[in-house]
């Protein structure tokens, strides 16, 4: 079978899930099927680098400026030059405007958009909205994140229903296993071997709402005092929810970790994993599968799709948006109850390992690319 021309353009990779995601798929795909070039529109930026360590061909810079028409022919050029199959998306506002029209140019066989955002709004919203339904009729595919992340596409984003194909997310559930002892992982915190331990796991941003997080443990901690909190990220938020913690007076039982790789030993200490967020940009969320993959049940906000891996009283609980007791109500009920907080956990990593796992995302991802380039 002769192999396909696959290049990935992306823009430049932050910490975040959607980044996470592009390194597992490029991780796992098959290489004796997919030749891949990858190109980054700026600099790769921190994710970026453990791409670069792949050891796939990289371009890096094509844009000299913000906004660089020449750029279009240069990656036009470029496309041309790696006889470019098949065109791979990674949902920037700028990687759908510039990759589309160079694509078209370059005369590439196939385009395929990966979004893993909803309800994000723009500078000039309208317009960018109004831009990206032109652009995306030069699409093939638009893959979505979940069966609901599809039906958000379809309304939303008036994509037609033929071009969406449904593939959710899926993480390496081997990278986060440890060999220490919740005891172990707790001391190596500096928290007592035997506190209960809840965690959140994402970037310091608004659209999270830690804040809803810091004020549903301020209610815990009023039944049970000896519990910690750990608060797994970082970014322009910190700041203000440190002094937030200081003015709940719970930071003795609060730990900003900021940025973490080893998040395996870290969720080894944890008993439960929560997600706080507002339904601005959330959609199927990295992070608690990776904490449902090694056995931890989360209680987070019905917002995304998280619905559809969040299975009440199975793998976790939703609560409402915006709501620091009804988050804390939850906690609460699992952290009084050892039993149902292991089966649980237990669900949650049988739902990971049999239906969110890296390999299944990219085998997912082959068959697409497979059918896209043979119309």
């Amino acid at each position: 079978m002769k192999k396909i021309n696959l290049t990935v353009l992306v823009s430049y990779l932050t910490i975040g899930g959607a980044e996470q995601l592009l390194l597992e798929l490029l991780r796992n795909i098959d290489k004796e099927r997919f030749n891949l070039n990858v190109c980054f529109l700026r600099s790769p930026g921190p994710l970026g680098a453990e791409i670069l360590r792949l050891n796939f061909p990289v371009t890096t810079d094509i844009l000299k400026s913000r906004f660089d028409p020449a750029g279009i022919l240069r990656l036009a050029k470029l496309f041309k030059e790696q006889k470019t199959d098949l065109l791979f998306l990674i949902n920037h506002r700028n990687t759908l405007f510039y990759g589309v029209l160079a694509a078209r140019l370059a005369g590439v066989r196939a385009i395929v958009n990966w979004q893993n955002e909803t309800f994000l709004k723009y500078n000039y919203h309208a317009i960018t909205m109004l831009g990206r339904r032109l652009l995306h009729k030069g699409v093939g595919k638009v893959v979505a994140a979940a069966k609901g992340h599809g039906d958000y596409i379809a309304l939303v984003e008036k994509i037609p229903p033929h071009k969406i194909a449904v593939i959710y997310n899926g993480v390496d559930p081997h990278r986060f296993e440890s060999c220490l002892s919740p005891g172990e992982a707790r001391a190596k915190l500096g928290i007592p071997s035997d506190s209960p331990v809840v965690s959140i796991i994402a970037v310091l941003r608004p659209d999270k709402a830690h804040g809803v997080f810091l004020k549903s443990a301020q209610s815990v901690l009023k039944e049970l005092p000896q519990t910690h909190f750990l608060v797994v990220g970082d970014g322009p938020e910190r700041n203000r929810l440190t002094e937030l913690a200081g003015e709940l007076q719970i930071s003795s039982n609060v730990h900003f970790l900021g940025f973490r790789r080893d998040v395996g030993e870290i969720l080894a200490a944890v008993d439960i994993n929560t997600l706080s967020s507002n339904p601005e940009q959330e959609t199927l969320s990295v992070a608690a599968i990776e904490a449902m993959s090694v056995g931890v049940p989360i209680v987070c906000t019905d917002v995304g799709s998280m619905k559809e891996v969040v299975i009440p009283g199975k793998t976790g609980f939703l609560v409402p948006v915006g709501d620091p007791q009804g988050l804390a109500d939850r906690l609460l009920e699992l952290l009084k109850d050892p039993p149902a907080r292991k089966k649980m956990g237990e669900q949650a990593r049988k739902l990971v390992h049999e239906k969110l796992s890296a390999q299944k995302m990219a085998s997912a991802f082959e068959d697409l690319f497979d059918e896209a380039t043979s119309n």
